[in-house]
């Protein structure tokens, strides 16, 4: 009784946390342009928060790509900076692709951002992402399927960001997680303290020391330095919304304290939403410096991969009909056991950072359209296996 009591307080959480209208959901305007801005990127106000945006326009026909960066980091690391080699950045090799990319940051304690948003929620996010998608897609007249690539802690936002694209009337076909932690609270240890900063936002810079290392050793295996690491730290780095490290902390920012909450950060993560969540697969590195990513990323992502192609096709034909011959009944099971085989799922050499530096932002564009590739033909064949039910 007390499991169902908790799980029902959850999804009234869940419609109370961080909703709009959907007038107001969607609302994107640009901003005045402030001194320092990379050739290409804008500043926008989504829902009213500081979003900076690259856009870069492929073939109208295919997906957009968007990038969303993890804890402290803006998307500069996914497309480059000035005076640095285009190759070295996934952004590059997408638009070989004829893909239309997009990278979009979140508000942190980065100079380029005017003010902090301490109560800056992961339903704020995928809103933000949908609502700034949208804007491109409109303006540039795009397909409106899009494929999201969420790097470590943006794994937090495959349930946000799906939500708030289907009501955005966009079709997001794939999310990519790129060694990425998916959206349940508590899943990290805490590496150490996190603090609060005097804006309100969380600090942690013992996780700046991981990054830098983590960044040497691509730079080691690409043979050059892909962005000094001055540049790095004051133009990538930042304080983050501490409900964005609800996966070490499940903590909101409330009356300028940080207030531990499990319940609300589910229902911010979306983590019991298990039937409305994206089509997943997962790009890990293979190095031990990375080494819960290399090690836990099939099996944590594992439960959405199946929970998505069991609800979302297999489910509703069978509570329509459970009558299916032996034979096509052995084919769906096994359909299902190759799904959780490593078909979605594929590694690129180096650490968390695997995809920074020409040889890995190469290999994991390949690998995305590796899978992409995989995941439909997977989709379409369990499909067809479905339309077996019904039949003896």
């Amino acid at each position: 009784m007390r499991r169902i009591f908790w799980l029902f307080s959850s999804l009234i959480l869940a419609l109370a946390v961080g909703y709009a209208s959907a007038d107001e959901a969607w609302k994107v305007e640009r901003l005045s342009q402030p001194e320092g801005l990379y050739s290409g990127e804008e500043l926008l106000a989504t829902n009213g928060i500081e979003t900076l945006t690259y856009f870069r326009a492929g073939d109208p026909e295919k997906p957009l790509v968007i990038f969303v960066p993890g804890g402290f980091h803006l998307a500069r690391v996914a497309y480059g900076y000035p005076g640095g080699d285009e190759r070295d950045f996934l952004a590059y090799w997408l638009s070989q692709k004829g893909y239309s990319f997009l990278g979009a940051s979140y508000p942190t304690g980065n100079k380029v951002f005017s003010k902090a948003y301490p109560a800056y929620s992961i339903r704020d996010w995928g809103k933000q992402v949908a609502a700034t998608a949208k804007f491109y897609i409109d303006e540039n007249s795009l397909s409106r399927e899009i494929i999201v690539l969420g790097w470590s802690a943006g794994g937090q936002i495959a349930q946000s960001v799906y939500e708030a694209s289907q009501r955005a009337g966009l079709d997001m076909s794939l999310f990519v997680s790129l060694a990425a932690t998916p959206p349940a609270p508590l899943l990290v240890e805490e590496a150490g303290s996190i603090s609060m900063a005097p804006n309100g936002l969380s600090s942690a810079p013992q996780f700046y020391e991981t990054f830098k290392a983590q960044v040497t050793a691509q730079n080691e295996l690409n043979g050059h330095v892909i962005m000094p690491w001055d540049k790095f730290e004051t133009d990538i780095l930042g304080d983050t919304p501490v409900a964005l490290d609800g996966i070490i902390t499940a903590s909101r920012y409330e009356n300028g304290e940080f207030v531990k909450d499990l319940d609300w950060a589910i229902a911010d993560t979306g983590a019991l939403k298990n039937a409305d969540f994206p089509y997943i697969v997962t790009i890990s590195g293979d190095k031990v410096l990375d080494s819960d990513h290399a090690l836990t990323d099939r099996g944590n992502w594992g439960m959405f991969q199946i929970q998505h192609l069991y609800r979302g096709i297999i489910l509703p034909a069978l509570s329509k009909s459970e009558k299916i011959a032996p034979a096509n009944w052995q084919h769906l099971m096994d359909l299902m056991t190759y799904a959780t085989s490593g078909v979605l799922n594929a590694r690129v050499p180096g650490n968390h950072f695997f995809w920074y530096g020409k040889l890995g932002a190469r290999e994991t564009v390949q690998s995305i359209d590796m899978l992409r590739l995989r995941a439909a033909n997977l989709k379409a064949t369990i499909a067809a296996a479905v339309a077996t039910i019904g039949t003896e």
